[in-house]
């Protein structure tokens, strides 16, 4: 017990020396100032060590608390509403509870999320992957130059699929960390639009879908063109395999005094309600989905958009096409 209260035991140890000698020297000159004396020193010195067993005691728990916190449990609440700088410190100490249970929750959200996408991503390359092992064996096995060509064709698309997907991962896990450096420029909007649309016109030509930009010359956007354009073409995209022969995809924009924005319609199979809140999460593939969709597409826009001051939104109807929405923000000085 001594050796814990070390340096209360040594504070008492000179105060009573320090009583005991100032007794002895008031006893000589004045018999009832010299109990006097004592009894006011002994009070003081009772208040005193009451005073520090109750700082110990505080001091105590705070430690009881630090080895809580030490182990992971974050859950304790040791605000203090009175005064004194060991109640500013068990505030202080409740603050540093409530970020590291905040950081531990993002730790274990962060922890879910790279499991499921290590479990989705594995969806998604264990198809392609069983197809290319497939067609490969039976290249192996095949005379007939017609079907070799088929399947080579048939491997050379899957690969493709793949390194798209790869690629694409790569870019939202870049973006995820922080790691991508948007370069943003004063550029032209209709330049955005036109070479947003400008890969699919030849397929666009081909099952007859009508795809049109409209722009006025004068818009311009501050943003990351090449980075705009990925995300302006992946909508593009989605809107124009889910058109059928015949059908439309429209990309027009308007202009106020405090942001621009770009509407990308076509009037294809739509979206079913119960989808249209995840078309933007990773890997969701709603009830008219494509065979050929990984479901990454959107996703990669709005982390795209999301970082280029843009707000993306969607509005659909099966059977009556798809609506998205871009904003873009115009900054205020």
């Amino acid at each position: 017990m001594i050796k814990k209260y070390k340096d209360l035991t040594i504070a008492v140890i000179i105060s009573l020396i320090a009583v005991a000698a100032g007794f002895s020297l008031i006893f000589k000159i004045n018999e009832k100032g010299a109990f006097v004396f004592l009894a006011v020193s002994l009070l003081i010195l009772m208040m005193f060590l009451w005073i520090t067993y109750k700082r110990i005691n505080t001091i105590k728990n705070m430690n009881i608390y630090l080895n809580a916190i030490s182990n992971g449990d974050y859950e304790l609440d040791i605000r203090d509403n009175s005064e004194g700088e060991l109640s500013i410190i068990k505030n202080n100490l409740y603050k540093i509870i409530v970020t590291l249970r905040s950081q531990q929750e993002l730790l274990l959200k962060d922890k879910n999320y790279l499991a499921e996408s290590l479990a989705d991503i594995s969806h998604q390359l264990k198809t392609p992957i069983t197809s290319i092992t497939m067609m490969s064996d039976l290249l192996k096995k095949e005379e007939d130059e017609e079907k070799r060509k088929e399947f080579s064709e048939v491997i050379e698309n899957q690969l493709s699929r793949m390194n798209w997907l790869i690629v694409t991962l790569l870019k939202l896990s870049k973006i995820d960390a922080g790691a991508t450096e948007f370069k943003n420029s004063n550029v032209k909007l209709k330049t955005i639009l036109q070479k947003s649309a400008q890969p699919f016109l030849l397929n666009a030509e081909i099952n007859n879908i009508d795809l049109s930009v409209e722009c006025d010359e004068n818009i311009v956007v501050c943003v990351d063109s090449n980075w705009y354009i990925e995300a302006v073409s992946n909508i593009i995209k989605n809107c124009i395999e889910h058109t059928e022969n015949g059908g439309y995809v429209q990309v027009y924009a308007e202009e106020t005094a405090i942001f621009t924005r770009i509407r990308i319609k076509d009037n294809g199979s739509g979206i079913a309600k119960e989808d249209i809140p995840h078309v933007f999460e990773r890997f969701y593939q709603g009830k008219n989905h494509n065979e050929s969709s990984v479901g990454i597409g959107l996703a990669l826009s709005k982390a795209i958009l999301n970082k280029q001051n843009s707000f993306i939104d969607v509005r659909s109807e099966e059977n009556s096409g798809t609506e998205f929405e871009i904003t873009i923000h115009k900054m205020i000085i």
